[in-house]
């Protein structure tokens, strides 16, 4: 696919775009046997990765919003992959854990990240790497930081 002239900083936010349509379009595919899509895959991995994160760091985590997160938490939960426990102190809080069954989806769906991740670097030297991450990590910082900074003014 071709997608032009790079050169010009207001594309930017076009090829963000692109590359998440893209990225969704292939988790979607290597998932779908599993009955998860590109819209779980993130926050089981999180889930896999931090026994026990209560719902508002795993939303946190991704700069997701609660119900986004209580919705692939559910769904998650309808397939078996996790599982909630209600904090034993806090009864408002839960904690989520994932399934043995969860374990083989995790391992594909890392293995899938990684590839896509070779796929989208492919040509790029070890420092482009490096950098290309850099700067998509200043990017969403930059981006976060302004919208918290700016939440709620008109």
């Amino acid at each position: 696919m071709g997608v032009g002239d790079v050169n010009k900083h207001r594309e930017i936010g076009k090829y963000i775009s692109i590359l998440q349509r893209l990225s969704n379009i292939y988790f979607a595919n290597e998932l779908s046997s599993y009955q998860i899509g590109c819209g779980q895959q993130f926050f089981l991995l999180q889930i896999f990765k931090n026994p026990g994160i209560s719902l508002q760091e795993l939303a946190s985590n991704g700069s997701f919003d609660k119900a986004t997160a209580t919705r692939a938490v559910k769904k998650l939960e309808e397939e078996a992959y996790v599982r909630t426990e209600t904090d034993g102190e806090d009864k408002r809080v839960r904690h989520i854990y994932a399934t043995e069954k969860a374990k083989m989806v995790v391992d594909i769906t890392r293995n899938s990240v990684d590839f896509l991740t070779e796929v989208m670097l492919e040509g790029f030297t070890e420092e482009e790497r490096d950098s290309a991450e850099a700067f998509l990590i200043r990017m969403a910082d930059n981006s976060y930081r302004h919208i918290i900074a700016n939440k709620g003014k008109e």
